[in-house]
């Protein structure tokens, strides 16, 4: 009687065990997964999102390549956060983000790149931003294709982002006069999968 007490103590343990562990995984999985073009986060990179405030916002982490071929290889971090202040319903199945407002974060990995100059090369103060770190603020639009109700696939979003950065607006700010302001924004292109 003994054994068969412990057993089912241990057993209903296990299973709030195994309810913690369900719950822990369905909070760090994903909600969405996206692939981009260029826009200052690589050549081509791949994100994982999350959805928070009823998709009204997305927290997204990044991985951006660029190949030797495209002007030196290199290895790109990045977090994003995306805000979505209103949609426009064209259809049952199409819902249009047409301004969201972005800012992120980028880190380029490399043996020239860290988060200060080198004091060897470069007197202390001559550059004060990071070679590496760079901050960006952006506006993105969307298309969204809603998917069936029944399937895993909530929707799939197409955009166009376009961004700068700290030190292109520190760069056309203190040449105005000679710096277009279009030219200091890079373009991006993404399909989004939302699950």
């Amino acid at each position: 009687m003994r054994r068969l007490c412990f057993f089912s103590i241990f057993l209903i343990f296990l299973s709030g065990k195994l309810s913690a562990q369900e719950k822990f995984l369905k909070s760090i999985t994903p909600d969405n997964i996206g692939l981009q073009y260029a826009g200052s986060i690589g050549y081509m990179s791949l994100g994982v999102g999350y959805n928070l405030f009823k998709e009204k916002t997305n927290l997204s982490f990044h991985y951006g390549y660029v190949p030797e071929i495209k002007g030196g290889e290199l290895h790109i971090a990045a977090v994003k956060f995306e805000y979505k202040p209103f949609a426009i319903r064209i259809s049952d199945k199409i819902v249009f983000h047409p301004v969201n407002p972005v800012i992120f974060a980028s880190y380029t990995f490399g043996k020239n790149f860290g988060f200060k100059f080198d004091r060897d090369i470069y007197a202390k103060g001559y550059y004060f931003l990071s070679p590496a770190l760079r901050e960006h603020l952006g506006l993105s639009s969307e298309i969204k294709i809603l998917g069936d109700k029944t399937s895993k696939i909530k929707s799939i979003s197409l955009y166009a982002e376009a961004n700068t950065n700290d030190l292109y607006l520190i760069s056309w700010f203190e040449n105005r006069t000679t710096t277009p302001l279009p030219y200091i924004f890079q373009m991006g292109f993404g399909v989004r999968m939302n699950f």
